[in-house]
């Protein structure tokens, strides 16, 4: 994958398009009394470049500062795949955390674009359901070197900022990080399988665990206390069979008094019944004695009175009609009168049977109620229950002391046995490096051959293991007998390791599919006045010989412009007044 072009939907954006070979980033300073030349943007393309490439805009990351700067900016990235296809990223500040790509089989701006193969994806993602922009990515360059990981975890080795020359293989976004999040990956770009490395991180990771989780548990219990605890359990478990036996022999009394819990319910389910059935009754009483205390009116010298004061003939057909209702009338409630005295007397002999019924069960209260009163009976049930739930909470704890315990002594074991197997697996390690692989001796003579062509030192890279038989990677400076210099310990020549170990990978590297494109951000800042010369005819060899980009920025300062291949340089920047010169083409 190579870098093709960067350009931006703002017209003050310095748009650039990469080559193949040596691209220089080339910064002229007018004032040479200005103590800080590097407001021109050089450095800042490092990170954009990263931004592009997917970068998370957190804390402390260049650019979350300055997202209100950026916010109407849109930026697009070009790059080349390794099949010949182009891949477009899109990303604007406006919306930093989404991403539009686009992938053609030819390469051109796309500005104007409406149609992307890929819109709004988010950067990252832990759902299953969404795929995010750097998995895409990441399929769509194809690498066949480290597939088990993700580009992002090596881009940094591609494009150093300044904080990553301080160590030569752990970057600076891995300076808190343990070691298993990068060591087995630069591992297994020197030739060696990483998951026996990440087998080793893992054990270690488990015997941690459980030795602090053993610690824990001894600090209350031990595991000696076994039998001790056993002892106990039985004690407890016998003297709770007895005060068992003695609540079933108080259940027994009470059997003999012919109480049960099933009596009582019983008892006080006939009541309310024959309260309600009692109740219902008189009800019916008195609406039959409010019945047989109506009377009827058949006043027939009223009715007759009345009319006459009326003047109304009350003819004598009328008069007989009504004497005959009269006498019908009185026949009807006669018999109505009849049933309601037979339904009263039966009605009254109920509600005694009832009412007799009522007095036994309140007989029957009143026996249970005298012995449930009796205070010793109550109080002996009570302890003697107490007394149960105590023991049976005493065993309970002593069962899970027990278990923690019997847990313990698995994971003293399984500990024991993961200890054996981490010792296996790091006399294996140690084996591998001992026997190292071509792929080291490879990159190692790179390494040493490019740091010599440019400082005439003699450079090397090793692996070891330190007294816990953790890998330690190591890069330094030694003498013509092979003595380590202490050379290296000066910025200067820790950041020129940096590169030439930079340069070793993607030079050994680069008939593979994988990065071909190195990003080294003032590099000639490193080398004295008399090395300069020589670190540009290597660069002129080191591209002739790969194919690659290789993309360094500098200024007038570090090497004057006529030393340089004018076709070489594929963005000038300048410093001026209002910032038109610089990266961004304005001050910030």
């Amino acid at each position: 994958m190579k870098l093709s072009r960067l350009y931006s939907d703002d017209s003050r954006f310095k748009n650039i398009k990469f080559k193949d070979g040596l691209n220089i980033i080339f910064g002229s300073v007018q004032d040479k009394n200005v103590n800080d030349p590097h407001n021109l943007g050089k450095s800042a393309l490092v990170h954009l470049i990263d931004f592009m490439l997917l970068k998370e805009v957190k804390k402390r990351n260049y650019f979350y500062n300055k997202k209100k700067v950026f916010k109407d900016h849109t930026f697009y990235l070009e790059l080349k795949l390794n099949n010949g296809n182009y891949i477009t990223i899109r990303r604007s500040f406006k919306n930093i955390t989404r991403v539009d790509m686009k992938i053609l089989d030819h390469s051109t701006k796309l500005l104007e674009c409406e149609e992307w193969d890929y819109t709004n994806l988010v950067l990252n993602t832990t759902s299953e359901k969404v795929i995010p922009a750097t998995t895409i990515l990441n399929e769509s360059l194809n690498f066949d070197i480290l597939g088990d990981y993700d580009y992002r975890k090596l881009v940094g080795y591609f494009i150093r900022t300044q904080n990553d020359y301080s160590d030569v293989f752990q970057l600076n976004k891995y300076s808190s990080s343990n070691d298993e999040d990068w060591k087995p990956f630069v591992f297994e770009l020197l030739g060696f399988d990483s998951d026996v490395l990440l087998k080793r991180y893992k054990l270690n990771n488990e015997i941690e665990n459980l030795k602090t989780k053993i610690k824990n548990m001894e600090d209350y219990y031990s595991v000696s206390d076994i039998d001790r605890i056993n002892g106990q359990i039985d004690i407890l478990t016998r003297e709770k069979e007895k005060l068992e036996h003695d609540l079933d022999s108080f259940n027994f009394y009470l059997n003999e008094k012919q109480i049960s819990k099933e009596l009582i319910k019983e008892i006080e389910n006939k009541s309310i019944s024959l309260q309600n059935k009692a109740y219902n009754l008189r009800s019916d009483i008195e609406l039959i004695e409010n019945s047989l205390a109506t009377k009827e009116f058949h006043d027939f010298d009223y009715i007759k009175e009345l009319f006459d004061e009326v003047q109304i003939y009350f003819s004598d057909q009328l008069e007989k009609s009504y004497e005959e209702l009269i006498s019908f009338n009185k026949s009807l409630l006669e018999d109505r009168r009849i049933h309601l005295s037979r339904l009263h007397t039966d009605k009254k002999a109920e509600l005694k049977i009832v009412d007799e019924q009522l007095k036994e069960i309140g007989k029957q209260r009143s026996a249970i109620l005298n012995v449930l009163q009796d205070n010793d009976v109550i109080n002996k049930y009570k302890k003697l229950r107490s007394n149960l739930i105590e023991k049976e909470k005493s065993i309970q704890s002593l069962e899970t002391q027990k278990e923690i315990i019997l847990q313990t002594r698995t994971d003293i074991k399984e500990l024991n046995e993961k200890k054996i197997e981490l010792e296996k697996v790091n006399e294996s390690i140690g084996s591998k490096i001992e026997s190292g692989n071509k792929v080291l001796n490879d990159i190692r003579y790179l390494f040493k051959s490019y740091f010599e062509d440019i400082t005439s030192k003699n450079g090397i890279i090793d692996i070891s293991t330190n007294t816990t038989s953790n890998v330690e990677y190591n890069a330094g400076i030694i003498t013509d007998n092979g003595d380590l210099t202490h050379e290296d310990e000066g910025f200067s020549y820790r950041k020129m390791l940096c590169m030439c170990f930079d340069l070793a990978i993607l030079s050994y590297y680069s008939n593979k599919s994988f990065f071909k494109f190195l990003y080294h951000d003032g590099p000639f800042e490193a080398l004295h006045e008399n090395r300069k010369g020589s670190y540009l005819e290597f660069l002129e060899e080191y591209c002739n010989e790969n194919d690659v980009q290789y993309i360094i920025s500098l200024i007038d300062s570090d090497v004057s412009k006529d030393k340089l291949n004018s076709r070489d340089i594929v963005c000038e920047l300048e410093q001026n007044d209002d910032g038109s010169g610089a990266l961004f083409g304005f001050k910030y």
